[in-house]
């Protein structure tokens, strides 16, 4: 089976660190199946407090299962700094209780990060176990629209770090390297433009969907007690057409 057709994502996690659970929980059924597979999870530095992390790299550890996490460490859970999170000198050496291995890499350099994590892909592929990463980077922006970074951290600070900007590193080695041109980079920004924009407006186009898909994708037989919901759902909808078609 090729490679590829292996490949599968889940949707994206909201509460924090359940992800690392899931992916444990998938690195098992991998193992039970024999199957060549290994699960990859992302996890913020926030999230290496919760339970939930600590629980997945315990079962990953204690079964040996083909499971590579990365701690994106951006330096701030929202507004709360590293130091105040945890008493741990690193993130990483959290694997060490767990029994896995574990290592810290500069999350800002694009080919680093490409290393150390095919090497933990491909030995944990191998059967070698899972391995615990963390990738020491910042985050420039708010942690979201609702957020004011200006309110927990200086300018001063945030200037330094954009000189650590991945982007730009990248670039600037590329240039160096004469393998990458402003040229080339402008022509990559407008078609990626452009194909931003398709995506959109396909998006756009879209018809809305209807209440009846609220009870798709749940189970693979619907319960009786949603069964009859849908059911009733399903009648009420269609006498809404035929008293709009009347």
């Amino acid at each position: 089976m090729p490679r590829s057709s292996l490949i599968a994502s889940f949707a994206w996690s909201v509460p924090i660190a359940t992800q690392c659970l899931h992916a444990a929980g998938s690195a098992l059924a991998f193992k039970i199946r024999k199957e060549p597979r290994v699960a990859l999870a992302t996890v913020g530095d926030g999230g290496t407090s919760k339970g939930d992390f600590y629980a997945a790299i315990n079962a990953a550890g204690a079964m040996t299962l083909p499971l590579v996490i990365v701690i994106v460490n951006n330096q701030y859970a929202i507004s709360t700094p590293r130091r105040m999170q945890t008493g741990a000198q690193t993130l990483a050496q959290k694997g060490i209780a767990a029994g896995i291995a574990c290592e810290q890499l500069d999350g800002n350099d694009l080919i680093a990060v490409r290393d150390v994590v095919g090497r933990a892909v491909e030995r944990a592929r191998a059967g070698g176990g899972p391995t615990l990463l963390e990738a020491l980077t910042y985050r420039l922006s708010d942690h979201t629209t609702a957020d004011d970074a200006t309110r927990y951290r200086s300018a001063e600070e945030l200037k330094e770090q954009w000189k650590q900007e991945p982007i730009v590193r990248l670039r600037t080695w590329l240039h160096a390297k004469g393998a990458w041109s402003p040229a080339e980079e402008q022509a990559l920004a407008k078609d990626a433009a452009a194909h931003v924009q398709k995506m959109v407006q396909a998006y756009l186009d879209t018809p809305p969907p209807g209440p009846e898909q609220m009870f798709e994708h749940l189970y693979a037989r619907l319960p009786h007690a949603y069964a009859w919901q849908a059911a009733e759902l399903s009648e009420e909808s269609e006498r809404d057409v035929e008293h709009h078609a009347g």
